[in-house]
């Protein structure tokens, strides 16, 4: 038995980085099991091991005859296993579990009924800490399907395991993997047999998984802790202040596993890059580029044909035994692949997502298709030069000829600022000139990203883990894109590359979200620098190679608001250089050509955000986020629902945290007569401050969108869009699909069309964060009484060009002795047709929450069915009675339940008196819905509920 994997080197360098972290006040974590853990009211919960079922592996062809080894997998701990005969056909395996795969240690053990789920109230604390201290055995028998020619080149291919393995076939030790983001690609063609493959593989822990700290009624704890060592694995799974630890810190084979069947020459390293004639964008030059692999002993000669479309090229190549050569396939040599009125790619909001495919195969049966977008990643960012200080760029990595690296990020320059702040200038590298660069006029020192010439305002969020599990199936993970999309962000940030596989970018690719992706280093004089330089690059190296080709990535970064040592830094730089070429790659998530990330607080004072915090680019900006009440029930015990307490703050609600829960409480019971007497109260309350508060976060960048001055902003990634698991912090959703106030709030200011006040300086603005000029608008100010009385009307024509803004005209709030008045902006077109409607519920007190709003007399609402069929369902909700009605909340019910997910058109809105809406409600195809189906609208003053069935 080896539970423990501890290398004398690594032992030996572990204390070399201790000696020097101590000193620095690194985090290594605990030292010791954690005494005032959290404490709960329910009862434990009670599992119930499931019985084993036998399951024959089998392999389902995926494509370019690839199949993927699925079904029969089974596991177990390695000190239960006896280890030579687990590689025979005849072991038995009727004490292991059925395996997830792909899927985590804990997945399975879950999915088992070996331990609860660690998502639901304090069950995370049952699951005992010591799965990430020791090895587990993964094991399937397979069959290879019939038809298969068995002279075929076979490769044993692994998406991806975490965090080493040694793996066997047949017998045969293949070798290692090394590292979550890795690939392992095994030859197999010697050892494949027809019938009774026996493919074991045995999983490491990390060698420091760490002690976790459990968040509490107090504090979260420090962020990570000594599994930062281990580089590239999942170091969040050690605990951050947004999740708990994982016990098994997600170890296990976490991506698919293939089989890949070809000819003697193999195609690998494939790479697409498509060049634009910016600013015209009616043609475009395509490059293919690959590496060709002669897996014999013997010399061959191959023709490589490759295929877009209507697009046919071909070449001869040949290869010594053995050989791996590197081939292009350029449009000098091949005039068809310069591409006339292509299609292009274009991030979410500023046009469509097709993509093409290029088919490459060989005379000597092999293939493989490559998916794509054509579009031309470009930049804007300022420099500082030898020569010249403050030089503002703009430049492509496609055009430019200079293939090195480019830039030193970690000097220091700094250009200040407002607000008694700088902003971090990286400096040209010796040998690159400025006279290589586009050299530009503005003051602003932020950066700019550009797709196809285009400036992209960019509005997104953080995806620090998509599964706290691992669980990353396209079906789980797709509505959470859709909702991204919904809410019309166009990025998503790959917090320290935690959602690194294959469907992040597809879907990534397919609904127009372009990806900052990050290297797994994390927080400066905070988080521990990894030890293995050598493995983290090679790592770092495979996910270039990989995913080069998915038109949503954008950025490529170190990692989490640090500089990355000195030797890593500079094969960060060299392997985006070498491997891509195209994209940019950038040294820090702050401060350099960006803001300060945060805060991640709540802001009382909303004014705040237009004064002090709106800058730039900000990649991390948060607050407290509580979902609706349906999903609360979820995962909070009904023993620990109310008064908030321990399983709150577990579920990252820390009282005397530094996200400002207290005040954000304090405000949600400031909001009614008196405070709140449940959850249910509480949640519907704050979905109001919710509401207005991420608005007002987003409506403050818009407000500067790209001001040519150091304030000017281009940029706002929320922290964070996506929880890994059921939150009550900073996420714009919940983990179950549930839309809420902030999610809606961020909608509205997200509009690509969309119309504001600015609630600092009384401006009506028209935001334009399309591809498309807008001429003859018109933008109308209206203030109304809560009686629906109008009380002030103002209105201008204006015409906003693409991906810009407006200021329209100031206006502020008229002298009246009304206590509470409404203030709506709309936004027509030249034919009067409405484009955009934008509320605000305004007071003496301007504040986040509209005191005397949770005291309106009782009106009454109506909703009636307008049209429905197939997924699709159209509802006309109507204020009947004589007072507004704030905040109306719609919710689609089955059996007492949300339907989830569904898309709302919009919710949380306001009715005037007689005014209705029309709202469009889609349920995805793949959803079955039984029982009776109702519509729940709710307002703070009314409610009603119409049966859709």
């Amino acid at each position: 038995m080896n539970n423990f994997n501890f290398h004398p080197l690594y032992i030996f360098l572990f204390l070399l980085v201790f000696a020097s972290a101590f000193s620095q006040n690194h985090n290594f974590g605990l030292n010791e099991v954690q005494e005032n853990l959290p404490i709960g009211n329910a009862p434990l919960a009670i599992t119930n091991v499931k019985e084993r079922i036998v399951k024959e592996g089998a392999l389902t062809l995926v494509q370019d005859n690839e199949y993927v080894i699925s079904k029969g997998w089974d596991m177990i701990e390695a000190w239960k296993a006896v280890s030579k005969p687990i590689l025979e056909p005849s072991y038995n395996v009727q004490k292991w579990y059925n395996a997830t795969v792909p899927g985590t240690v804990l997945t399975t053990l879950v999915d088992q009924g070996v331990y609860p789920d660690p998502y639901i109230g304090l069950n995370n604390m049952q699951i005992p800490d010591s799965l990430c201290r020791m090895n587990w055995w993964y094991r399937v028998k397979f069959d290879v399907p019939q038809g298969i020619d068995k002279t075929e080149y076979a490769k044993l291919i692994f998406n991806g395991i975490n965090y080493r393995a040694k793996i066997w076939l047949n017998g045969q030790l293949l070798g290692d993997i090394n590292g979550a983001f890795i690939r392992g690609n095994f030859d197999v063609t010697r050892l494949l047999k027809n019938k009774d493959n026996v493919l074991a593989v045995l999983i490491f822990p990390p060698n420091n998984p760490g002690i976790p700290h459990e968040a509490n009624m107090e504090h979260f704890g420090p962020n990570g802790g000594a599994l930062c060592l281990d580089g590239p694995t999942f170091v969040a799974t050690e605990g951050w202040d947004w999740m708990p630890a994982m016990r098994d810190r997600s170890i296990g084979i976490w991506q698919d596993v293939r089989l890949s069947f070809g000819g003697a020459v193999s195609i690998e390293d494939t790479q697409v890059i498509t060049n634009l004639p910016l600013p015209d964008t009616s043609q475009a030059r395509i490059t293919i580029k690959a590496t060709l692999l002669n897996n014999s002993d013997k010399f061959q000669k191959v023709r490589l044909r490759g295929e877009i479309g209507v697009i046919k090229v071909n070449r001869d190549f040949s290869l010594a035994a053995r050989e791996r050569k590197s081939i292009i396939l350029s449009p000098e040599s091949f005039p068809q692949l310069v591409m006339d009125n292509p299609k292009l790619w274009w991030p979410n909001g500023y046009g469509d997502q097709p993509l093409y495919h290029l088919k490459l195969t060989t005379d000597s049966g092999s293939e493989k298709t490559i998916r794509f977008g054509i579009r031309e990643m470009s930049y804007e960012l300022m420099v500082d030069t030898p020569q010249k200080q403050d030089v503002r760029i703009d430049y492509s990595p496609t055009d430019i000829k200079i293939k090195k690296p480019l830039f030193v990020f970690d000097k220091q320059i700094l250009k200040n600022v407002s607000n008694n702040s700088s902003v971090v200038l990286p400096q040209l590298r010796n040998g690159v000139s400025i006279s290589d660069f586009n050299q530009l006029s503005s003051l602003n020192p932020y950066l700019y990203i550009k797709v196809n010439g285009v400036p992209i305002f960019i509005k997104g969020g953080n995806w620090g883990m998509d599964d706290a599990m691992k669980r990353v199936s396209r079906e789980r993970l797709e509505p959470y894109f859709r909702l991204n999309t919904e809410q019309n962000f166009n990025m998503a940030r790959n917090w320290l590359g935690q959602n690194t596989e294959e469907v992040f970018y597809n879907l990534c690719d397919e609904y127009g979200i372009l990806v900052w992706n990050d290297f797994t280093i994390s927080t400066e004089d905070s988080n521990l620098r990894p030890l293995d330089h050598k493995l983290f690059l090679k790592n770092a190296e495979d996910i270039v190679k990989r995913y080069v080709n998915h038109p949503s990535i954008a950025i490529w970064g170190c990692g989490n608001e640090t500089y990355a040592p000195r030797n890593l830094e500079e094969g960060f730089q060299n392997i985006v250089a070498k491997n891509d070429g195209t994209r940019h790659y950038h040294g820090q998530s702050r401060y350099v050509n960006l803001g300060s990330s945060g805060p991640w607080k709540y802001i009382r004072d909303y004014k705040q955000y237009y004064q002090n915090i709106a800058a730039g680019f900000n990649t991390e900006l948060g607050a407290p986020s509580v979902p609706t009440y349906g999903t609360l029930k979820k995962f909070i015990p009904k023993e620990d629902m109310w008064p908030r307490g321990e399983v709150w703050s577990y579920h990252d609600a820390i009282v005397n945290g530094w996200v400002g829960w207290n005040e954000y409480c304090e405000d949600i019971d400031a909001f009614g007569l008196e405070p709140c007497k449940n959850a249910e109260e509480f949640t519907q309350r704050a979905q109001v401050l919710n509401y207005n508060l991420h608005r007002i976060m987003f409506e403050s960048w818009n407000d500067k969108m790209w001001d040519d001055d150091v304030n000017g902003t281009s940029g706002l990634l929320y922290w964070m869009t996506h929880p890994s698991w059921y939150s009550l912090l900073q996420q714009t959703y919940s983990w179950d699909y549930k839309t809420f106030g902030t999610f809606y709030g961020i909608k509205k200011a997200c509009e690509p069309l969309h119309i504001q006040w600015n609630l600092y300086n009384q401006k009506v603005q028209v935001i334009n964060a399309s591809n498309q000029s807008y001429v003859k608008l018109n933008a109308q100010f209206e203030v109304y009484s809560v009686s629906g009385k109008k009380l002030v009307s103002k209105s201008k024509t204006v015409d906003v060009k693409r991906s810009n803004k407006v200021d329209a005209f100031t206006m502020d709030l008229p002298k009246s002795d009304e206590n509470l008045m409404l203030v709506r902006l709309k936004l027509t077109d030249k034919r009067g047709n409405l484009i955009s409607v934008n509320d605000y519920w305004s007071n003496d007190t301007y504040t986040n929450i509209p005191v005397g709003l949770n005291s309106l007399a009782q009106t009454k609402l109506a909703v009636k069915v307008a049209s429905g069929g197939g997924n699709t369902l159209k509802i006309i909700v109507r204020n009947k009675g004589k007072i507004t009605a704030p905040f109306v909340e719609l919710d689609l019910v089955s059996n007492g339940e949300s339907v989830l997910p569904v898309y709302f058109s919009d919710s949380y809105f306001n009715l005037l008196p007689g005014e209705s809406r029309t709202i469009s409600i889609e349920v995805p195809d793949k959803i079955e819905i039984e029982g009776i189906k109702t519509v729940v609208a709710k307002a703070l003053n009314a409610k009603e509920i119409v049966v859709v069935n």
